[in-house]
């Protein structure tokens, strides 16, 4: 079996200047953990996940140790989140693409899922987004499919 046997063509996908919110609303409403960001040639440029959105609200190790007391403070940390409304996608997105090709096997897409901890992966072909494989469609689709099979 092969990427292109489990991954979704219809891909929701956001710009680099997508604003946090926005992010936050289509994530929500259609109820996904994470999205693309593309160029406009539907060249993949970054990914954001709902890891990356809380990262966010969190300050780096170094701001951390600068000010401990102030970040123990979680009411004061708090107030301060609400910077994240001036946040668009390249501010916060993950610029590391790891993605897979249609004619991939999709165990390969499974070891990718697993070494890296990750949840999605986009499906690239001739360098334009084509697809998205998620832990979620492989549960689905292979595994089914594996355990149909043991079963005959």
């Amino acid at each position: 079996m092969f990427v292109r046997d489990v991954m979704t063509t219809k891909v929701l996908t956001v710009r680099k200047d997508t604003s946090y919110k926005d992010i936050v609303s289509l994530l929500i409403r259609k109820r996904i953990s994470g999205v693309p960001v593309i160029d406009h040639q539907r060249k993949v440029i970054g990914i954001i996940s709902e890891k990356d959105l809380l990262y966010v609200l969190f300050p780096s190790q170094e701001e951390f140790y600068k000010d401990v007391n102030y970040y123990m403070d979680q009411d004061a940390v708090e107030k301060e989140a609400i910077k994240v409304k001036k946040l668009v996608a390249r501010d916060f997105m993950s610029k590391n693409v790891i993605s897979v090709k249609p004619g991939d096997h999709v165990l390969t897409a499974c070891s990718l899922l697993i070494t890296k901890n990750i949840r999605r992966l986009p499906v690239i072909e001739n360098g334009e987004l084509v697809g998205i494989v998620t832990s979620n469609s492989l549960y689905k689709d292979f595994l089914k499919k594996i355990l149909k099979k043991r079963q005959k």
